[in-house]
């Protein structure tokens, strides 16, 4: 009768206990390739705040990771997700990232991932505008921020002792993390070790697992719920025609749609954009970042931490690094010969880590490449999807 009475309690307990220490290689095998094949170019924020979606993708030999920011939801037909589905090259891309997601977003992404990425060819598009004085700010990394990738870096055995530690003061700068109690204090630990009573920190650590697995399990369930992540206008279908086309029919044929879309005003942005935000209001644009410089920021020092991770890790990567529109950034007060200052110092960081670069910066004042002003437009993208195959097929 008592097993009758709590049969259904103690079975309970056995099921949420086996969750619980479910090792991480059978939670990955819950995720289907079905999942994957949907969560490649969703863009859905639960992928890239995950790890197991991740980790198992860069498992699978058939995808390619694209990493960047809000200019992977410019999913126009010559955008690298639809331009590879007409004209495969033997990988499928798969996108991560969205807007605000600066270096530091991605190094934490990069840490929960580090095994899977050991000798893996990735794709990351650089922003200059990351790189103001400010860097990143809780504005745009708290949204960001992912508590279950955070806390696997506390407990990874995965990267060096000494990056992690560098990786961690970083992140205690920000008041939103160092107050996040239990994972806030172990932060602290790794950042500064010897800091607490070891009895104090153990405590810590036996809170800090069992709410890491809860966040892991959180991170399979919502893995078998992908959604879209981009608004519908922002999407459109691959063109079948683009297969007939050769690199320097693409790059006209894209030319074209960027002067129909943009040719309405001197700053070559999307003409939507310039009459619904701009046009009206545009006096105010002038001279607006004029004191904006891009010559020291923190995210210099967040970039390298992305950097240090790829190189101990052997990971092959290309990096693009797409200019400012100069136009517009001439007319915001910001010269010329201050973005040049900002890209050489990303170029420089690059390439003196061992890595490849694709710099696109010499269209800074040449239009078409952008749409607005920041985002990649059709033209650019057709340069960036010949930057990727030759990447791949020479790598």
């Amino acid at each position: 009768m008592k097993w009758l009475r709590f049969g259904p309690m103690l079975l309970a307990v056995v099921i949420v206990c086996t969750l619980i220490f479910m090792p991480a290689d059978l939670e990955r095998a819950a995720i289907s390739s079905n999942n994957m094949k949907e969560a490649a170019a969703s863009l859905d924020p639960h992928v890239f705040q995950g790890m197991l979606m991740q980790q198992k993708m860069l498992k699978n030999e058939q995808y390619l990771p694209i990493y960047g920011s809000s200019e992977l939801y410019r999913l126009d037909k010559y955008h690298p997700t639809n331009y590879f589905k007409v004209q495969p090259d033997g990988f499928t891309p798969f996108l991560i990232g969205r807007g605000g997601m600066y270096s530091l977003v991605h190094f934490l992404n990069f840490a929960s991932t580090a095994n899977q990425l050991k000798g893996k060819k990735i794709v990351f598009i650089l922003s200059p505008e990351w790189f103001t004085k400010t860097g990143l700010d809780p504005l745009h990394f708290k949204p960001n921020f992912s508590r279950e990738q955070a806390y696997n870096l506390v407990f990874s055995n995965s990267i060096s002792p000494k990056l992690k530690q560098k990786a961690a003061r970083r992140l205690v700068q920000f008041s939103f993390i160092r107050n996040d109690g239990t994972l806030g204090r172990l932060l602290e630990d790794v950042a500064y070790p010897g800091r607490r009573q070891p009895a104090l920190r153990l405590a810590d650590e036996l809170k800090g697992q069992m709410t890491y697995k809860i966040l892991t399990l959180h991170d399979l369930v919502d893995m078998h719920f992908i959604r879209p992540g981009y608004k519908k206008s922002q999407y459109q279908k691959p063109d079948r025609q683009l297969s007939k086309d050769n690199w320097n029919q693409l790059t006209l044929s894209a030319k074209k749609t960027a002067i129909h879309d943009t040719g309405s005003n001197r700053f070559h942005i999307d003409t939507s954009l310039y009459k619904k935000s701009i046009q009206h209001h545009l006096n105010t644009f002038r001279g607006y970042r004029k004191n904006e410089s891009y010559a020291q920021s923190p995210e210099y020092s967040d970039f390298q931490l992305v950097l240090d991770l790829l190189k101990e890790e052997h990971v092959h990567a290309l990096f693009i690094s797409v200019p400012f529109n100069g136009r517009w950034y001439d007319y915001a007060g910001v010269p010329k010969q201050r973005r040049e200052v900002c890209y050489k110092k990303i170029a420089d960081e690059v390439r003196k880590n061992g890595f490849q670069l694709a710099d696109f910066t010499r269209f800074d004042s040449k239009p078409f490449f952008l749409q607005d002003t920041m985002h990649i437009g059709p033209m650019g993208w057709v340069y960036i999807d010949r930057s990727i195959k030759t990447f791949f097929d020479r790598s």
